[in-house]
Order: structure tokens, then sequence, then C-alpha cells
């Protein structure tokens, strides 16, 4: 949900920015016209001889302009650039005597766009080749959290689902009877399950016929560790210095962990664990008895056959 937001913002924010009306590219065009033909830094204002900027009343925009006007006409000045000078200034005081004028002061304190390709941009919000694959990497990660999120919660809710659904095949009544120790269950999709009187549920391997405990703690939730945010940081220093350098610590845990097991820690799953057996009869603590052994491989409980 969050990861959402954070995209909604950034879209919000995009649009905003490049939501100009026609009037404000008009500005923007005469004002990248006027710096290029009457020299960098050159305002609307100075253009009319107005040097001191925003301020003036409308009054004196007109005296301005008349003056300025009679300077520049083309009769005195018989000239295709002459003329292209009268024609930029008669657009300019009308821009500064209407509405717009408040929307080129706005421009004009804060900065204008400059054009860029197919369309007007800030230049100091520009991003460049860094900030687009850090924005990108960032984008990446939520993107892969969200993906995972989403795939922990599909399978914890798949496994919730077979639980329950078997244990009401096994016992229509709510409740196992008492001579009862467990109960085969073919779900529809032609999984075998078998429902003990304890309430726990096994999926039976149709191939070695053993069984595996359906516990929906075993499915990790998502967290940011697993997202490409700290993933890909490790894997390039695997992939690079990590491959020459073996911190003590690193190899002292090489060292301990066993052979011939996968590693499945609590987060990474990065230490193998070693199988265990219990006795045959086991009472815990609400009085109930297990009554067949069990094993515990990588975290994943099996029963023996």
């Amino acid at each position: 949900m969050r990861v959402f937001l954070f995209l909604a913002l950034i879209a919000f924010c995009t649009t905003v920015v490049t939501a100009w009306s026609e009037k404000d590219h008009e500005i923007f065009r005469l004002n990248e016209e006027l710096e290029k033909h009457e020299g960098k830094g050159t305002t609307f204002y100075s253009f009319l001889g107005l040097e001191n900027g925003p301020g003036y009343t409308l009054d004196q925009i007109t005296k301005a302009y008349r003056s300025r006007s009679r300077q520049l006409h083309p009769d005195k000045n018989p000239s295709k650039e002459a003329t292209d000078r009268f024609a930029r200034l008669g657009l300019i005081a009308n821009i500064l005597r209407g509405p717009e004028k408040e929307r080129y002061d706005f421009f004009l304190q804060k900065g204008f766009p400059r054009w860029k390709g197919t369309g007007y941009y800030y230049a100091r919000f520009r991003p460049g080749l860094l900030t687009v694959l850090v924005f990108l990497y960032l984008a990446g990660s939520g993107a892969h959290y969200l993906v995972l999120d989403i795939t922990t919660k599909k399978a914890r809710s798949r496994m919730e689902r077979y639980i329950s659904e078997c244990k009401a095949q096994a016992w229509p009544n709510g409740f196992p009877p008492a001579d009862s120790s467990k109960r085969k269950v073919t779900y529809e999709n032609g999984k075998v399950f078998m429902v003990y009187h304890d309430g726990t549920v096994w999926i039976v391997d149709s191939v070695t016929n053993e069984e595996y405990l359906l516990d929906v703690t075993e499915i990790e939730q998502a967290t940011w560790r697993k997202t490409m945010l700290f993933r890909l940081p490790i894997w390039l220093w695997s992939a690079s210095l990590g491959r020459y350098i073996n911190f003590p610590e690193r190899e002292h845990e090489t060292a301990k962990k066993p052979t011939g097991q996968m590693a499945t820690s609590k987060i990474e799953k990065s230490a193998a664990l070693p199988v265990q057996e219990d006795s045959t009869k086991k009472v815990l603590g609400d009085g109930k008895v297990v009554r067949e052994a069990s094993n515990v491989a990588g975290g994943r409980r099996r029963r023996r056959k």
C-alpha cells in the first residue's frame, strides 16, 4: 500500500510540474527568444526599459511601452530584425498589461523551464543518469517487495484454505471422535491429506508417501531484506571483492555449517538444521499425545512411515 502511495505521489508531482497552460508556453517561448536576440538575462521589464523588474503599475508599463515602441518602430528601423523586435515588444507588453503578468512574475522569481526534446523541463530539476538509475533501483525494489508480499499472502491464504477445508471434510461435526486418530482426505485437485485428531493437517507426497505438516508460520513474511534493495548490493559484493575477501566471522560460520544440506535459516535460511528425531510417544502441555515420531529437516516437519 505504501509503495502505491509513493508512486502516486511521484506521478502527481510530475503532473503538477508539467501541467502548463498554453499561455505559459507562450511566455516560455518569448523569454527564450528575448534572451537569444537581446542577450542572456534580459527580462520583459528590462526590454521595456523598466530595470527594477516586478512592482511597476499598469500606467508605468504602458508609458514605458509607448516610449520603447517609438524607438523600435519599423519606420525608423527598416529591417527584418527591427520588425521582429517590434512584434516581440507588442507581445511582451500585452503579457505585462494582462492577467498573464502574475504568471510571468512567478517564473521570473522561481526560474524558467527549458525546452528539451519534446517539452519544457526545469533545468534545476532535470534528472541525470545517476538520478534516473537510483530512482529505477528504488522503484524496482518497491515493486519487488510488493510482489513478494502478494505472493506470501496468497501462499498463506491457500494453505489456510487447505487446512480449514480438510478439517471440515474429515470432521463434519466440527470435532473428531474420541476414538479417532486420523482421517484421509482427498482434495478436489487430487492432493491427499491426513487430518489427525490433534488438529494438524499433513499433505501426503504422492511419490514417497511421506507426510509433511501444513504450518502457516513456515511461510515467511515479505521483508525488505529479501528484495533487490539488499540482495543486489550483496550479490555485487559477492561477485567482486567478496570472492577475494573472507572475514574471520564468515570463515568460522562456514566451517561450522553442515555439509550435504540446503541452507535454510530464518531470514536467509543460511544455516541448515540437523535432522532430529523425537520419541514414538510424546505428551504435549495440553494433554494431547503425539503417537508417531517425526523428523525435522530444514525447518519442515515430516512424519516417518
